[in-house]
């Protein structure tokens, strides 16, 4: 279990990762517990299902190997064969130039994480070729699970015969993550996420084709959260009007 405390505006908040199931905390005006694999109803929790896909780590790594598709495994072999390296734990800052640049150029919401959250809370894993980064994979992980929060390239940034390479890179970059829980006595590889929608999704859909091709499984977890403060749960309302607001007049422009 993975247990993540925050303080911003002067509200004290804990994130939690991993547990089987919600349970109350004490002293914080705010808990949310993500990837439960408990599906329960607990007075004062807001409960959301979250459809992911995962990898069981307690088979043998051959195992998981074939697993995967053959273009799956076809592009990890070729980038090793092109050389490209995968560095653990480094090149923070220049994935965090990355990531940025990355989300601004396929139109995502800003989303970058901490250095020393990184640091503390998961491993990143960083493709490089000649000295230089080509894109990272950060990952929460505690001693029983290993979940991708976070991914960027330069994909978008390069011309169309290094964008194969990255590709390859990228599924290199998942391959290592794998060996590397696999090795640390790790159970369970989540992919962080995989899109359950009845409305079509190209963009969407194109990522569960990627992450499928790693094998896996599809799973149900759980995301609950609650409120020990009338004053955070009106903040949260707030901050939630503003955004949608803020939202509204940037895509005016």
């Amino acid at each position: 279990m993975l247990e993540i405390e925050s303080e911003r505006y002067g509200f004290k908040t804990k994130t939690i990762w991993f547990s089987e199931g919600p349970f109350d905390v004490r002293g914080y005006d705010g808990v949310v517990f993500h990837a439960c694999v408990k599906n329960v109803d607990i007075a004062g929790f807001s409960k959301r299902e979250f459809t992911t896909l995962t990898i069981d780590l307690t088979q043998d790594l051959d195992i998981i190997w074939r697993n995967m598709s053959k273009s799956c495994r076809s592009a990890i072999k070729r980038a090793e064969k092109e050389g490209i390296g995968i560095l653990i734990n480094q090149g923070y800052e220049k994935f965090s130039d990355i990531n940025k640049s990355f989300r601004m150029a396929k139109g995502l919401p800003a989303y970058d994480v901490d250095i020393d959250f990184m640091k503390k809370h998961g491993t990143l894993f960083i493709s490089i070729i000649d000295d230089t980064i080509l894109g990272g994979q950060f990952y929460l992980n505690d001693d029983n699970n290993m979940r991708w929060l976070l991914g960027a390239s330069k994909r978008l940034e390069v011309r169309e015969d290094m964008q194969s390479l990255i590709g390859a890179a990228n599924r290199l970059k998942i391959w290592e993550a794998i060996r590397y829980a696999k090795n640390a006595g790790i159970g369970k590889f989540d992919m962080g996420g995989y899109y359950t929608g009845k409305k079509a999704d190209p963009q969407k859909e194109g990522i569960n084709i990627f992450k499928k091709s790693f094998g896996g499984d599809i799973a149900t977890h759980y995301i609950y959260e609650k409120d020990y403060s009338m004053a955070y749960t009106l903040a949260k309302r707030c901050y939630k009007v503003y955004k949608a607001i803020r939202e509204g007049i940037e895509k005016t422009y």
